[in-house]
């Protein structure tokens, strides 16, 4: 793996994590901040073709559940079998904010509304 690429989805990582957080506490702004700087970040990755490589992989089993939701959403296209396996999951924890997303994540992808 280039040292960019491991940089890049490291960044990646540190943005969903934090938006992650943002969104569970409540802080819009952060959260806000955080999912356009993750969006940046996404592009570059698909850009360079990194979606696919073992490092971005591993995030779908990354301790973060705001990464594991957002790891999981970006790779519905590669896999859906294992984004299903991660979002159902994320789906299943109770009183949390992220649940929420990750079961509006599959259903809107099921009905072929998100363009990822």
């Amino acid at each position: 793996m280039k040292i960019t690429e491991c940089k890049i989805i490291q960044e990646y990582a540190r943005l969903s994590d934090l938006y992650g957080d943002a969104i569970e506490t409540g802080n819009h702004k952060k959260a806000n901040k955080a999912y356009d700087e993750l969006m940046a970040v996404y592009q570059q990755i698909k850009a360079q073709g990194a979606l696919t490589s073992d490092a971005f992989h591993e995030l779908l089993s990354a301790p973060s559940m705001g990464t594991r939701l957002w790891a999981a959403t970006h790779y519905l296209a590669i896999s859906y079998e294992e984004s299903e396996k991660v979002l159902t999951a994320l789906g299943e924890v109770s009183n949390c904010l992220l649940a929420v997303s990750a079961k509006t994540t599959l259903d809107e992808w099921k009905k072929g509304n998100l363009i990822l």
